[in-house]
């Protein structure tokens, strides 16, 4: 038996699907790579859990390598403060790099030792202004432009394209504890804060700054960056969605090739029926009808193995709806019955509203909970849907 090349909850062997959006992503690598100057604003990847935002950060990242640009990756944590581990990821980046020259190791180290105490001020000065509304210190600010301004030439005098900083899970740190209040936790505020002044301040001189940033987060992550400065709306944002059927096969049978493994026509109808377009579904169905096929070189996976393996997805399937329906509140659980049994895909707020018996304004607090847990998203104006196809049917069934 050949081992599987599926990879359930990790990243995929096989990069598919997302060709469009690594393009996107690309193109501020390129003007980099081009012009020596700054990649543009912040972009973001959004969309909910499952769908490849890590992946296709990854891809990307490795793509930058191999153009010649250092990468630092960071991933924020929840309700936590994250510049102070960006600036120490920049310095063991440039580490690894091999930044010899004394005198820049020690301007570098300098300013990595003023940004960190530019930081413990802002901490110190939110210990004493609990619950008011704290601007990023001016004194931050150009030190953590500084080092970047530092960071990125050095790469770039060096023979390398510049920097590119990637910050996965963006929206972690920037999430409400929750209640009525939607205001990010002021200390991760004050970073964003930082950080988004930065850029923006950085691309008014964008010839200093050889680098690129991205990141990716849930859908809220957008929103929430406006909190810490109005201008965050400016943020360039890349929405993913599910993979159409020609994604979706691709995934199965581009993951099997290099084992000599081919998928049936009709085995592949049928899990991406199962599937529908849910990335996580994919790599799960494609795990367990392998695992059932127990394929050698040259061997076929057929439909009889796909059907054989359908109550192993539907455990696994289950297993996270489980997990996602414990988070949820008897409230919030509520609000989910009332959402699985109106028909189609898109909720309409309002339908939502009447089933419930409330105005369509007091569903806002339940409904901004609900996504921030990942359980649904916006699916346009005053529409609503469930992250996960099948959803709507393991409410029902609770």
């Amino acid at each position: 038996m050949l081992p599987s090349p599926y990879t359930p909850g990790d990243l995929p062997r096989v990069f598919v699907g997302r060709d469009r959006e690594r393009d996107l992503l690309k193109e501020p690598l390129a003007r980099v790579i081009a012009f020596g100057e700054m990649g543009g604003p912040l972009a973001i990847v959004t969309g909910p859990r499952g769908l490849g935002k890590t992946s296709l950060l990854r891809e990307v990242a490795s793509l930058a390598e191999s153009e010649g640009f250092v990468t630092v990756w960071i991933s924020g944590l929840k309700h936590q403060p994250f510049l102070s581990e960006l600036v120490d990821q920049i310095t063991r980046a440039l580490r690894r790099a091999g930044i010899e020259q004394e005198q820049r190791r020690t301007r570098l180290e300098s300013l990595t030792l003023e940004v960190g105490i530019g930081l413990a001020k802002v901490g110190a000065k939110l210990a004493t202004t609990s619950g008011s509304s704290v601007l990023p210190a001016p004194g931050l600010l150009g030190p953590l432009e500084e080092l970047l301004h530092e960071s990125s030439t050095a790469i770039r005098d060096q023979g390398g394209a510049g920097l590119l900083i990637v910050i996965d899970e963006l929206h972690a740190p920037l999430e409400a504890r929750g209640g009525r209040d939607a205001t990010p936790e002021p200390a991760p505020l004050i970073d964003a804060a930082a950080l988004l002044n930065v850029i923006q301040n950085m691309g008014g001189d964008r010839r200093r700054y050889p680098l690129a940033i991205i990141g990716a987060g849930l859908p809220q992550t957008k929103t929430a960056l406006t909190y810490a400065a109005t201008f965050g709306e400016r943020v360039k944002e890349i929405v993913l969605s599910g993979f159409d059927k020609q994604a979706s096969e691709a995934l199965l049978t581009e993951a099997a090739r290099p084992l000599g493994v081919t998928w049936a026509e009709d085995a592949r109808a049928l899990a991406v029926e199962r599937a529908a377009g849910y990335p996580q579904a994919l790599q799960i169905v494609g795990d367990a009808a392998w695992r059932v096929a127990a394929p050698v070189l040259g061997g076929v996976v057929r439909r009889e193995h796909v059907e054989a393996a359908l109550p192993i997805v539907d455990e696994a399937m289950g297993s996270m709806f489980r997990t996602r329906w414990e988070v949820a509140t008897d409230h919030e659980r509520s609000v989910l019955r009332a959402m699985a049994d109106i028909d189609g895909e898109r909720v309409e707020r309002g339908e939502l509203a009447a089933r419930l018996g409330v105005a369509s304004d007091d569903l806002g607090m339940v409904r901004r909970s609900l996504i921030q847990k990942g359980i649904i998203e916006p699916a346009g104006r005053g529409l609503l849907r469930f992250t996960i196809p099948g959803f709507d049917d393991f409410v029902r069934e609770q």
